[in-house]
Parts: C-alpha cells; sequence; structure tokens
C-alpha cells in the first residue's frame, strides 16, 4: 500500500514515495490518501497507464484517509507509467513511478507418484471364538462318526454354523 499524504506540509501539498512502486499484473495498486488538514479535493490521473490498466484519471475527494484501488490487468507486459495526484486546481502536481513486474515462470514441481497398495491380500486373522467353535464342532463330528448319534450330530452342525456366523460378523466390522 502506497501512502500519499496531503496537507502535511501546507495547504493543496502532495507528499509521495520518490521510489518506484512495483506491482504484478492482475493485482491491485492500493493507495492510501492521508489528510492532514482540511478536506481537500484531488484528481489522480495518468497518461500512459493504458497498457497496463483501463485507469484514466479519477476525481476524489479526501476528509481524512481513503483507500483508493487502481487495478492492474492479468494480461500486463512487464513496463512503467507514472500515475499524478493533482491538487489545487492544477496548482500542485506529484508523480509516482509504477513498475509492473512480471514475476518469472515457477518450475512445475514434479507429481508425487501414487502409492498403490500391495498385491498380496492382507493376511486373515480370526477371533478366538471363531477358532474354538470350528475346533468343537470338529470334535463333536469325530464323536458322532464313532456312535452315531443324532444330538451329536446336530449339535457339531450348530457348533460350526456358530463359528461361520462369528466369523463373518467379525469380519464385517
Amino acid at each position: 500500500m502506497v501512502e500519499i499524504h496531503l496537507n502535511r506540509a501546507g495547504i493543496n501539498s502532495v507528499e509521495m514515495p520518490t521510489d518506484p512502486v512495483e506491482v504484478q499484473p492482475g493485482s491491485l495498486l492500493r493507495l492510501k490518501l492521508i489528510n492532514h488538514g482540511a478536506p481537500i479535493h484531488l484528481t489522480l490521473s495518468s497518461t500512459n497507464a493504458r497498457p497496463f490498466t483501463d485507469f484514466d484519471h479519477q476525481n476524489v475527494y479526501v476528509r481524512e484517509e481513503t483507500v483508493f484501488d487502481i487495478p492492474l490487468r492479468d494480461d500486463a507486459s512487464p513496463g512503467t507509467f507514472d500515475l499524478t495526484v493533482i491538487t489545487g486546481y492544477g496548482t500542485v502536481r506529484a508523480s509516482l513511478r509504477v513498475m509492473v513486474l512480471c514475476e518469472p515462470p515457477r518450475p512445475l514441481e514434479p507429481t508425487p507418484r501414487p502409492r498403490y497398495p500391495a498385491l498380496a491380500p492382507a493376511p486373515r486373522t480370526y477371533p478366538p471364538a471363531v477358532l474354538l467353535f470350528a475346533a468343537a464342532g470338529i470334535v463333536l463330528y469325530l464323536v458322532w462318526w464313532l456312535t452315531r448319534l443324532d444330538v451329536v450330530n446336530f449339535a457339531a452342525f450348530l457348533l460350526l454354523l456358530a463359528g461361520i456366523l462369528i466369523g463373518w460378523l467379525t469380519q464385517r466390522s
């Protein structure tokens, strides 16, 4: 933000930086107009700013402080233009050199390679309850094979079915 002091050194006086102001294409040239005296009318004007901005001139009324923005074109090429502040019905003039600088293009960063999961499936682990039901079901089937009691066969079937259900429910969560 460029500070321009008005009426500080005397009536209709204009004090602005002597060094050029650097701006980028597509940004705003922000002028902070600070009045140290009675309210003042001034004219902001630029005769050579057409390649950089659509701004030509503007009449501004400043009581205490005012911020005035001059938008720069996105497609502006590097170069300079002058901004003139006129007060006292044209008797006092002060100019500011504005340098439009283009940033050098940033080098493109290589895109990181995506990490792919391993092709082998993750090893499955079963809860101890599943292994317990499976072992008890197999033991009961061996007992049924020897005894041929239908109750033992039915109990073995229920134990194996309970183990399958517990394994299925724990894998889903």
